[in-house]
């Protein structure tokens, strides 16, 4: 197949080359014949020509050319747990293309966080305490696929917020996704399709998106934090603990709102009237 090579904020196509694969139609009326034929039972198969599924003018054609928006999160303090599993999420983020009109989901795109693929155990927040879970650490990098899309001032459908505050994260602008629960959703309305783009280290995630600049521009604010809350107790159990014991793991924090407000331009004029999302811990 055709594919896309990165050399600093522009794309470059390769080009698809023909292929061969088995002619299975040939190599099923060989091995009947030479099955119910006399003589000595050997078939003899072949190879027929394969075509690219993605075929250089396909590739042109999707405008894949030059770097849209990026965005970099810091992993804060994680585990090696947590930061394999961010590594091989982002693997399994890399390289996907959105075409014009689609959308990306987090949860059917990237599928299901299990042992069985290769994710570790890390931790999740769960009625706002960390409990253990397969794949902790995927909020990573839907926080920053999320601020991505954000920037590049697509339609986003469908978004949550963490139970809490995490300061590693731009505030009001996180994200969070569950296996059957939250999901992340934007659209790609831009004229040219959108490859995406993974880089990390230990130490930071980052998301670019490369298409076709349709010259807009994204100006957004954040509200300063308002409505202060006081935390209220709450309980997990944990099972391995004695029975009727209490233990407490934290003394938590005040809780609050914030808002953030954004303004999306093309070409001068503004084409999203107000994008605003309200966030409260």
């Amino acid at each position: 197949d055709a594919t896309f090579r990165i050399v600093g904020e522009r794309v470059r196509v390769l080009r698809s080359k023909p292929g061969t694969t088995l002619d299975v139609q040939e190599a099923q009326n060989a091995v009947v014949a030479a099955g119910t034929g006399p003589g000595r039972r050997v078939a003899t198969i072949g190879l027929t020509a394969l075509a690219a599924d993605l075929t250089t003018g396909e590739a042109r054609a999707l405008g894949i050319r030059e770097k849209v928006s990026s965005f970099t999160t810091d992993m804060g303090e994680s585990s090696s747990n947590r930061i394999h599993n961010v590594h091989l999420l982002g693997d399994y983020l890399d390289g996907t293309i959105v075409e014009p009109g689609q959308t990306f989901s987090y949860n059917r795109d990237i599928g299901p966080r299990t042992v069985e693929r290769g994710f570790l155990e890390g931790q999740m927040i769960w009625g706002g305490v960390l409990i253990p879970s397969i794949g902790g650490g995927v909020c990573q990098t839907a926080t920053t696929i999320f601020n991505a899309a954000f920037e590049a001032g697509l339609p986003i459908l469908a978004r949550s917020n963490h139970a809490f505050y995490i300061s590693h994260y731009p505030m009001g602008r996180d994200a969070t996704v569950s296996w059957g629960g939250p999901e992340f959703v934007f659209r790609n309305d831009l004229k040219k399709a959108i490859l995406i783009d993974v880089t990390y280290t230990d130490a930071t995630f980052t998301v670019t998106f490369y298409g076709t600049k349709q010259g807009r521009r994204v100006e957004s604010t954040t509200s300063e934090p308002t409505n202060y809350t006081q935390p209220e107790l709450q309980y997990a159990v944990d099972p391995g603990a004695p029975r009727k014991s209490i233990r407490r793991t934290s003394a938590g924090g005040p809780g609050f709102d914030v808002t953030v407000y954004r303004k999306v331009f093309e070409r001068g004029k503004l084409c999203v009237d107000l994008t605003r999302m309200r966030v409260n811990w």
